[in-house]
């Protein structure tokens, strides 16, 4: 697997992922001036996952690289295919990446409480839950909750 900066040739593939009903459910979709503000935008990354065939199967975006405090957003990752072990070796590359390449003290994220697939994975790669911001997305469907979630840096070295 490679993590790729995102190129605009990508986001007609990544509209077509993240609009996947798979995923849907579990984030609030860009529309593609959106995934395009966010590859130029100083402070944060949109990086392409390809396989080992390099074909495209997801996108990762980042957060607060400028942060004073190095406390990076693990903002979204979204992948095509579910089961394969693609979303676990993606985050590993992205902790690789905020903790030696952007030399961050916490990378945290936040995920929607029903969504408990990503909570496990998360968990089983490190991150710790923080807490609940109760009913604080609002949606067709009603208010949703989201659980906060980190790992520091010396939580990444001890893994």
């Amino acid at each position: 697997m490679k993590l790729k900066h995102t190129t605009t040739n990508d986001l007609i593939n990544i509209l077509e992922i993240e609009r996947n009903l798979e995923n849907v459910e579990f984030i609030e979709p860009y529309n593609l001036e959106r995934h395009q503000k966010v590859i130029q935008q100083k402070g944060e990354e949109h990086f392409s996952i390809f396989d080992e065939d390099s074909k495209l199967i997801g996108f990762v975006i980042l957060a607060g690289l400028t942060n004073e405090n190095k406390s990076i957003e693990f903002k979204r990752i979204v992948v095509s295919e579910k089961g394969k072990g693609f979303g676990s070796k993606t985050i590993e590359l992205i902790k690789k990446k905020c903790f030696q390449d952007y030399n961050c003290n916490r990378l945290w994220l936040d995920v929607f409480d029903f969504n408990l697939r990503a909570i496990h994975v998360y968990e089983s790669l490190g991150f710790i839950k923080e807490g609940v911001l109760r009913e604080c997305i609002k949606t067709e469907q009603g208010f949703k909750n989201l659980i906060i979630m980190s790992i520091l840096r010396k939580e990444y070295q001890l893994s």
